[in-house]
């Protein structure tokens, strides 16, 4: 089967990726910062793994996706225990 030209192929939803590291940030700004009702690690985790669900959804399990959400993960997993 011939290789599709690369106009015809999906591009990769970089802004996903850029996302997930201005959300990182969001959420080391908000431990650093105490904001009281954000600060809490469910409140963390929750705001982490509804955007890892809408970065895998949107990337439709295209790399992209994956490396945004493990990019919330974990800065949602550091925020957490440190």
């Amino acid at each position: 089967m011939p290789a599709e030209p690369k106009s015809a192929q999906k591009k990769e939803p970089l802004w996903v990726v850029y996302g997930a590291l201005l959300l990182a940030g969001l959420l080391m700004l908000i431990e650093a910062f105490h904001i009281s009702r954000l600060n809490r690690w469910p409140a963390q985790l929750g705001i982490a793994l509804v955007y890892s669900a809408v970065s895998l959804f949107v990337a439709e399990g295209r790399p992209a996706g994956w490396v945004a959400a493990v990019i919330v993960c974990l800065a949602a997993i550091v925020t957490i225990f440190v």
